[in-house]
């Protein structure tokens, strides 16, 4: 079993050359396939996402691109992120992945692993996590999407220029992960190793927990210059950029 991880690719028509290299991504992974690829997208496949009955034309090709995976025997996992929180049914059900919870926890290579978007890890940031809490709730969603599609861009315009300008007075360390909630987290599910996003700061982390050596993977971003992955096809984990 080859287990592949992705996050943060932060699909928008902003930044086409991302999208066709998430389609090229896709078609050397079914080439590669010989029907026993996982592939996890771990959060922020999208900038933005208002509600599943906004289908754009980026909706509909990145739909019809995730689709030649199910078709290809390749089963796809969708963990929310902190964009794309939103996703619903509709989509899920047209592309085939299936929506696996934050965290998500499964034996791999005789270790026991966590997958995270990441950002709740980051409780220094004290603003971001009472936003986190506000738009996580399913009452205040369900109200969201009550609202015609208009209202959501403009409000989700809002949020996206409103997160911009708070992140210009934060200090990069706020918005990284709390080292104490990395170890919480370890210990309440015992595992050995933790995959997220979300910082952009893609890195091997050695953690020594109870006398017990420990890894964390952090997924990059992707942008024209990185591409930061976790390929996990032979017996350790590694990290390969798609451009370098």
């Amino acid at each position: 079993m080859n287990k592949i991880f992705i996050s943060d690719l932060h699909l928008s028509d902003d930044h086409p050359h991302i999208i066709m290299m998430f389609k090229s991504f896709l078609e050397r992974l079914i080439k590669k396939n010989k029907d026993n690829t996982e592939l996890y997208i771990i959060g922020d496949l999208f900038e933005s996402w208002v509600g599943d009955d906004h289908e754009t034309q980026l909706y509909l090709e990145i739909k019809n691109t995730l689709i030649k995976l199910a078709s290809n025997n390749i089963k796809t996992y969708f963990l929310y992120g902190n964009r794309d929180f939103l996703i619903g049914d509709k989509f899920l059900k047209e592309t085939n992945m299936t929506l696996i919870p934050d965290p998500h926890i499964f034996t791999y290579k005789n270790k026991k692993v966590l997958i995270s978007h990441g950002d709740e890890f980051c409780t220094d940031d004290t603003e971001y996590q009472m936003f986190r809490k506000i738009v996580r709730n399913k009452d205040w969603q369900k109200d969201f999407l009550s609202f015609p599609i208009s209202k959501r861009l403009k409000i989700a315009g809002e949020a996206q220029d409103a997160s911009r300008n708070s992140k210009e007075n934060k200090s990069i360390n706020i918005m990284d992960v709390n080292q104490d909630a990395i170890k919480t987290m370890m210990s309440d599910y015992q595992v050995d190793l933790i995959i997220h996003g979300h910082t952009h700061r893609p890195a091997k982390h050695s953690i020594e927990r109870n006398n017990q050596h420990c890894e964390r993977f952090v997924l990059g971003d992707w942008t024209d210059e990185s591409a930061i992955i976790l390929d996990w096809s032979n017996e350790d984990p590694i990290l390969i950029d798609l451009i370098n």
